[in-house]
Protein backbone atom coordinates (compact mmCIF):
# COMPACT_ATOMS: atom_id res chain seq x y z
CA UNK A 1 0.00 0.00 0.00
CA UNK A 2 1.64 2.98 -0.74
CA UNK A 3 2.52 5.84 1.79
CA UNK A 4 -0.82 7.80 2.84
CA UNK A 5 -3.14 5.12 0.96
CA UNK A 6 -3.69 3.78 4.77
CA UNK A 7 -7.18 3.56 6.09
CA UNK A 8 -7.86 6.46 8.43
CA UNK A 9 -9.68 5.22 11.56
CA UNK A 10 -13.21 6.82 11.75
CA UNK A 11 -12.27 6.83 15.69
CA UNK A 12 -11.84 9.96 17.18
CA UNK A 13 -8.40 10.57 18.85
CA UNK A 14 -8.55 12.59 21.83
CA UNK A 15 -5.39 14.57 22.95
CA UNK A 16 -7.20 15.85 26.29
CA UNK A 17 -5.40 13.99 28.91
CA UNK A 18 -6.97 12.84 32.58
CA UNK A 19 -5.62 15.48 34.11
CA UNK A 20 -7.35 18.06 31.90
CA UNK A 21 -10.83 16.15 31.65
CA UNK A 22 -11.07 16.11 35.28
CA UNK A 23 -10.12 20.01 35.83
CA UNK A 24 -13.07 20.48 32.82
CA UNK A 25 -15.36 18.40 34.46
CA UNK A 26 -14.79 19.73 38.40
CA UNK A 27 -15.35 22.82 36.58
CA UNK A 28 -18.63 21.96 34.65
CA UNK A 29 -20.05 21.05 37.78
CA UNK A 30 -19.33 24.19 39.55
CA UNK A 31 -20.73 26.02 36.93
CA UNK A 32 -24.15 24.21 37.28
CA UNK A 33 -24.37 23.36 40.62
CA UNK A 34 -24.45 26.13 42.75
CA UNK A 35 -24.31 24.82 46.00
CA UNK A 36 -21.15 22.88 44.88
CA UNK A 37 -18.48 23.96 47.64
CA UNK A 38 -15.35 21.43 46.14
CA UNK A 39 -14.47 18.91 44.28
CA UNK A 40 -12.17 16.24 45.70
CA UNK A 41 -10.08 14.25 42.65
CA UNK A 42 -9.72 10.48 44.21
CA UNK A 43 -6.18 9.59 42.80
CA UNK A 44 -5.36 5.83 42.86
CA UNK A 45 -2.13 4.65 42.94
CA UNK A 46 -2.56 2.79 39.51
CA UNK A 47 -4.26 6.20 38.39
CA UNK A 48 -2.25 5.84 34.68
CA UNK A 49 -3.35 2.39 34.16
CA UNK A 50 -5.67 1.69 31.43
CA UNK A 51 -9.43 1.48 32.62
CA UNK A 52 -8.96 3.23 36.06
CA UNK A 53 -11.43 5.98 36.14
CA UNK A 54 -11.93 9.37 37.29
CA UNK A 55 -13.17 9.65 40.69
CA UNK A 56 -14.55 12.54 42.31
CA UNK A 57 -15.93 13.08 45.81
CA UNK A 58 -18.43 16.18 45.24
CA UNK A 59 -19.22 18.51 48.45
CA UNK A 60 -22.62 19.77 47.75
CA UNK A 61 -24.74 21.90 50.43
CA UNK A 62 -27.66 20.84 48.08
CA UNK A 63 -27.55 17.25 47.98
CA UNK A 64 -29.71 15.15 50.60
CA UNK A 65 -27.44 13.50 53.71
CA UNK A 66 -27.50 9.36 53.39
CA UNK A 67 -24.74 8.80 55.81
CA UNK A 68 -22.89 6.93 53.58
CA UNK A 69 -20.68 7.61 50.23
CA UNK A 70 -22.46 6.01 47.18
CA UNK A 71 -21.01 6.58 44.05
CA UNK A 72 -22.18 6.13 40.73
CA UNK A 73 -20.15 5.16 37.23
CA UNK A 74 -19.84 7.24 33.58
CA UNK A 75 -18.79 5.89 30.96
CA UNK A 76 -16.84 8.15 28.88
CA UNK A 77 -17.66 10.43 26.38
CA UNK A 78 -16.39 13.24 23.30
CA UNK A 79 -15.78 15.74 26.22
CA UNK A 80 -14.18 13.49 29.10
CA UNK A 81 -12.98 10.39 27.19
CA UNK A 82 -12.58 8.73 30.53
CA UNK A 83 -14.93 6.63 33.06
CA UNK A 84 -15.91 8.46 35.84
CA UNK A 85 -17.56 7.39 39.15
CA UNK A 86 -19.00 10.33 41.18
CA UNK A 87 -20.36 10.46 44.68
CA UNK A 88 -21.77 13.61 46.37
CA UNK A 89 -21.68 14.37 50.02
CA UNK A 90 -23.05 17.00 52.42
CA UNK A 91 -20.67 19.62 53.92
CA UNK A 92 -21.20 17.39 57.34
CA UNK A 93 -20.65 13.99 55.33
CA UNK A 94 -17.11 15.50 54.61
CA UNK A 95 -16.48 16.34 57.77
CA UNK A 96 -17.13 12.80 59.18
CA UNK A 97 -15.30 11.83 56.52
CA UNK A 98 -12.28 13.24 57.50
CA UNK A 99 -12.92 12.26 60.99
CA UNK A 100 -12.94 8.69 60.05
CA UNK A 101 -16.92 8.36 60.80
CA UNK A 102 -17.73 7.63 57.39
CA UNK A 103 -16.02 5.21 55.04
CA UNK A 104 -14.75 6.14 51.59
CA UNK A 105 -15.69 3.42 48.86
CA UNK A 106 -12.96 0.74 48.42
CA UNK A 107 -9.96 1.88 46.95
CA UNK A 108 -10.47 5.48 47.86
CA UNK A 109 -8.14 7.34 49.64
CA UNK A 110 -8.25 10.99 50.63
CA UNK A 111 -4.02 10.69 51.38
CA UNK A 112 -3.86 11.22 47.59
CA UNK A 113 -6.23 13.41 45.75
CA UNK A 114 -6.38 16.78 44.20
CA UNK A 115 -8.77 19.54 45.54
CA UNK A 116 -10.59 21.38 43.52
CA UNK A 117 -12.56 24.58 44.67
CA UNK A 118 -15.11 26.64 43.56
CA UNK A 119 -13.99 29.52 41.52
CA UNK A 120 -14.19 33.40 42.69
CA UNK A 121 -16.44 34.90 40.52
CA UNK A 122 -14.81 37.88 38.89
Amino acid sequence: MPLGSEPISSAPISSVTKDQATHDLAMWHFGVEPDLRQVIRIVADNEDAAGEPIKLLEVNAATVATGSVEPYAFAGSASVPFSTVIAEVTPEEFDRIQRNEIQLPKGWSLDKSQLFERPRAA
